[in-house]
């Protein structure tokens, strides 16, 4: 039988695999970035292609005005597909300090979480570069710099019994700042605690592997 290891070699242990991890996330992070920049001229190489190709389709002739009009609309498309398709960085924009940001309010969470299941906890974000290098509040490594949801579709720094936040120090701009009492996604009626008839849509999209960050 092999002897358990004592509380300082698992402390040891902890401690090189948050090392290894934050070398792994640093690592993809520039991987990640030098994708995203790859993807931009792509992206206005493809957009151009694109336009040149409906513009002859439907015109037989085209002007510059005309194509450079057609690229900015077909590049639109074109974002939403990439970002959908998951291709690309996406960070939270404009980039704010976390620790001086002032924008929250004060909402009884807890009382109402037996009605509201805590769905916040379920909406997708991106992080900021404060965060990603921070190096605290996880990642989905699949879907960069998006933060990690479990296979339960909540976030990972969720404890399911209290539902508390585990990094609620470092909790990311769009979770200080959050506003459920006009979300209707949640709430129908905030002060009388009468939840969105649309809630459970929030608790029906399929769960996600849940990955390494």
């Amino acid at each position: 039988m092999t002897e358990p290891a004592d509380a300082n070699g698992a402390r040891t242990g902890a401690a090189s695999r948050d090392s290894l991890r934050n070398e792994v996330a640093h690592g993809l992070e520039y991987t990640h970035n030098r994708a995203n920049a790859n993807t931009g001229k792509v992206l206005e190489v493809a957009s151009f292609a694109y336009a040149a190709i409906e513009l002859l389709i439907e015109r037989g002739v085209f002007s510059s005005e005309d194509i450079d009009e057609k690229k900015n609309a077909v590049a639109s498309r074109l974002v939403e597909k990439f970002r959908d398709d998951g291709m690309g960085v996406v960070r939270t924009e404009p980039e704010i300090d976390k620790y001086s940001f002032g924008g929250g309010v004060v909402i009884d969470c807890e009382s109402r979480i037996p009605v509201c299941r805590a769905a916040c906890c379920r909406l997708g974000f991106a992080l900021s570069r404060q965060d990603v290098e921070e190096g605290i509040v996880r990642w989905d490594f699949g879907r960069p710099y998006m933060i990690a949801q479990g296979e339960d579709g909540y976030c990972r720094h969720l404890d399911r019994g209290s539902h508390r936040c585990g990094v609620y120090g470092n909790r990311p701009v769009p979770c200080r700042g959050y506003d459920c009492r006009g979300d209707k996604r949640i709430w129908a009626d905030f002060e009388n605690r009468v939840p969105s008839p649309d809630l459970d849509k929030l608790f029906e999209r399929p769960a996600r592997k849940a990955g390494p960050a």
